[in-house]
């Protein structure tokens, strides 16, 4: 898991947010291979095991990859995604992480693999997470994220993660989420921007002259 990643990452237990705190026991480069993530709010801990961090406290269901990884859906996702440079990273979530390697042989962003096929292990330019359902990641933390078809809760989280202007990649026939412009459509995948949030009014005080 790449260390910069820890900054982005959220306790996903229920309470105020708060960032999470690392501790290594075996890094290469600047990755995490083992190690632990704490919260200092609620005191839960989350293994790093050969660098993929587990946020999961449901029982694991087993996820296999529903295609096999393809050269050419991979450039098509580096183009749904935007991924023209190494800003930020970008999320493939559940059967979207299979074209990870690919991807990352392509594009120069850092890339998050969320729930990807058992025995995936982390590797340069690619962190994995496995967790029961929201994505743990603060709001606007990603350039983008790609999510398969899952729960309501997912691809609100999906959303809540993806920064203002940032591209989201949902399953074909969703219904389009708030505060998301449909930018294309197809039998297979919505391509969708986030809009930056409205600011609240402000209020102006006007001083008279007396």
């Amino acid at each position: 898991m790449f260390i910069e990643l820890v900054d982005a990452l959220r306790c996903p237990v229920p309470h105020e947010e708060s960032w999470l705190v690392a501790s290594a026991t075996r890094m290469e480069f600047r990755h995490i291979v083992d190690g632990t993530l704490g919260c200092p709010v609620c005191r839960a801990e989350y293994a790093v095991t050969r660098g993929v961090v587990d946020f999961r406290r449901a029982a694991h269901r087993p996820l296999p990859p529903d295609l096999p990884p393809d050269e050419t859906e991979a450039t098509r996702l580096a183009a749904l995604l935007d991924l023209t440079d190494r800003t930020g990273f970008a999320v493939l979530v559940g059967s979207w992480t299979v074209h990870a390697p690919l991807l990352r042989a392509l594009v120069e962003t850092p890339l998050v693999s969320v729930d990807p096929p058992d025995g995936t292990e982390g590797e340069p330019g690619i962190s994995v997470i496995r967790c029961d359902g929201e994505l743990p990641l603060a709001e606007g933390a990603a350039r983008g994220v790609a999510v398969d078809a899952d729960t309501p809760a997912r691809v609100a989280s999906a959303v809540r993660a993806t920064r203002a202007g940032g591209r989201l990649v949902l399953p074909g026939g969703a219904a389009l989420p708030v505060g998301v412009r449909e930018l294309a459509r197809d039998a297979a995948v919505v391509v969708a921007e986030r809009e930056a949030a409205a600011s609240p009014p402000v209020t102006l005080h006007v001083r008279r002259r007396s």
